[in-house]
C-alpha cells in the first residue's frame, strides 16, 4: 500500500541542485565517491571485471534481509526494515538516512550494482508527508538517495496504432513490481503494458510484445507482468496472459523495447510464480482461480527455449493478489501459502506435499497474511508476514514476522519480530542480488 539534498561542494552546485528538485532532470548526480568495499559508484564492488563476485558492504551485505513494508497506505508512508547478519533489526532504515520516506503504498524492490531501486505507487501520501517519488534509486550500501522520479516524469509516447488524443501518456496505478539489468534497462509494469526505463536519461518505453490494445484500440491492456519476476544471466524472465493472450513466458534484454523470446501457449490460466532450479533452467508455476487445485509445474531450458518437464499437482499454489512470487523455492521443497497462514510445501523429488508451518499457533492474535511466503536458498529459513489486519485505513497493531528453519523434517521458530514492520508486501534477502 505504499531529497535530504546532497550537500554540494559550492553554493552555485546547490542552488542547481534546489532549482531542478521538481524537475525532469531531478536526478541527484553525485561524482564518483567510494564505497565501504573499496569501488567506486562506476564499480561499486571493486572488482576487476574478471566476473568474480566481490560482495559490498553495509546495507547491502548478502546476509542481510531487507523487508520492504507498504504501511497503511492513508495513514502513513511507506518504510524498510532492514534484518543484519547478527540478528538486529533496524526499521525505517532509509528514513534514518535520509530524513524522508522514499514513497507511498510500495510494491517492489531490487537491487543491482550497488543501487537500490524501489518503486511505489505514491497516490496516498498522509497530509502534510509527501514521499521523495515513484522510483528511487539509492546507494545500496549507505541507503542515501541518488535519484527520485515522480509520476509527471514517467510518461511515455504512444504506440502505433493506440487510439488516445494525447501523445504523451501517463502511467497508471498500481504497479507491479521493478527489475533491474542495469541503469538503462529498469523493467516495471502496471495496467496497461510493461516498460522498459532509462534511468541516465529519464526515456519511457513501452515494451512491444507486452501489451494488447483494447476496447478498438482506445486502451492498452497488459499481457505480460513483472510480478515474480527473475534474473538468470543477463535477462529476465516474467510471464504473462489473460484475457488478450495465452498464459507465456516471456524474456526480457538489454537495450529491447520489445519482448525478446516467447514461449505461449503454457499450461494454466493464471501465474503463481518463477523459481530457478538450474544454472540455465527455470521453473514456472501456473495455477487456476484461487481455491481451485488446478496447478502446473512447468521447467524451461532457457539455452533450448522449451519445456523439459511438466508436472500437474493437486494444489492451490495461487498467488492471491500479492506482488511477489506465490511459490518460494529452498532445497528440494516448494513452499506456498495461496492467501492463507497456513503454508504447505511440496518435494520436488517425491511430488507429495504436506502443510509444514501453521502461523496461527505462533501468531493466534494475526489472521491475515501480509504477502506471499518466501524461504530463502541459502538457509532454507522461510518467512512468514502475518497481522490482525489487512485495510487501507487501518494501522494493525498486531505485526509478526515469522521465520522458521525448515531444513529439518519439522518447522522451528527461530525469529519473531513484533510490531517492526507493516504491511509488508516483499522480503528480499541481499545474497540473491549477487547471481
Amino acid at each position: 500500500m505504499r531529497k535530504n539534498l546532497l550537500r554540494a561542494m559550492c553554493i552555485a552546485l546547490l542552488g542547481v541542485v534546489l532549482l531542478t528538485a521538481c524537475s525532469k532532470e531531478n536526478k541527484l548526480e553525485q561524482p564518483p565517491a567510494e564505497t565501504p568495499s573499496g569501488g567506486t559508484e562506476e564499480n561499486p564492488s571493486g572488482s576487476d571485471n574478471s566476473g568474480e563476485v566481490t560482495y559490498l558492504d553495509g546495507y547491502a551485505r548478502p546476509e542481510g534481509v531487507m523487508i520492504l513494508n507498504q504501511g497503511a497506505r492513508r495513514l502513513e508512508n511507506s518504510s524498510l526494515t532492514y534484518l543484519a547478519p547478527d540478528g538486529t533489526v533496524e526499521e525505517h532504515v532509509y528514513r534514518g538516512v535520509n530524513g524522508t520516506a522514499f514513497g507511498n503504498e510500495a510494491q517492489g524492490l531490487w537491487m543491482y550494482n550497488g543501487k537500490l531501486y524501489i518503486i511505489s505507487n505514491g497516490i496516498y501520501a498522509p497530509k502534510g508527508e509527501e514521499a521523495d517519488g515513484i522510483l528511487v534509486i539509492a546507494d545500496a550500501v549507505t541507503l542515501k538517495r541518488e535519484k527520485v522520479f515522480r509520476m509527471d516524469d514517467l510518461k511515455f509516447k504512444r504506440p502505433p496504432g493506440c487510439l488516445d488524443p494525447e501523445e504523451w501518456m501517463p502511467m497508471h496505478t498500481p504497479f507491479d513490481n521493478v527489475a533491474v539489468l542495469d541503469e538503462q534497462n529498469i523493467f516495471f509494469s502496471e495496467g496497461q503494458a510493461l516498460f522498459r526505463f532509462d534511468s541516465t536519461t529519464g526515456e519511457v518505453n513501452i515494451v512491444e510484445g507486452a501489451y494488447h490494445f483494447g476496447n478498438q484500440g482506445n486502451t492498452i491492456e497488459n499481457v505480460a507482468s513483472t510480478t515474480g519476476v527473475i534474473r538468470v544471466g543477463d535477462c529476465l524472465y516474467c510471464a504473462g496472459g489473460g484475457f488478450w493472450e495465452s498464459t507465456r513466458l516471456i524474456e526480457l534484454s538489454k537495450g529491447m523495447n520489445k519482448v525478446s523470446r516467447v514461449l505461449p501457449d503454457l499450461k494454466g490460466q493464471f501465474i503463481s510464480g518463477i523459481c530457478q532450479t538450474g544454472e540455465r533452467e527455470i521453473m514456472l508455476a501456473t495455477c487456476g482461480r484461487g481455491g481451485e487445485k488446478n496447478s502446473y509445474l512447468l521447467f524451461v531450458n532457457l539455452d533450448e527455449w522449451k519445456i523439459v518437464k511438466e508436472k500437474k499437482i493437486s494444489e492451490d499454489i495461487s498467488a492471491e493478489f500479492f506482488n511477489n512470487s506465490g511459490v518460494s523455492l529452498a532445497g528440494d521443497y516448494l513452499y506456498y501459502a495461496a492467501g492463507s497462514t497456513t503454508v504447505r510445501r511440496l518435494s520436488l523429488k517425491t511430488w507429495k506435499s504436506e502443510v509444514f508451518i501453521d502461523a496461527s499457533k505462533d501468531a493466534p492474535d494475526a489472521p491475515h497474511l501480509n504477502c506471499n511466503v518466501v524461504a530463502d536458498p541459502s538457509t532454507q529459513y522461510v518467512y512468514v508476514a502475518v497481522s490482525n489486519a489487512y485495510s487501507e485505513m487501518e494501522t494493525p497493531d498486531k505485526n509478526y514476522l515469522l521465520v522458521y528453519d525448515c531444513s529439518g523434517t519439522s518447522p522451528v521458530l527461530v525469529k519473531k519480530l513484533v510490531n517492526q514492520t507493516c504491511y509488508p508486501v516483499g522480503i528480499f534477502f541481499m545474497r540473491e542480488f549477487y547471481k
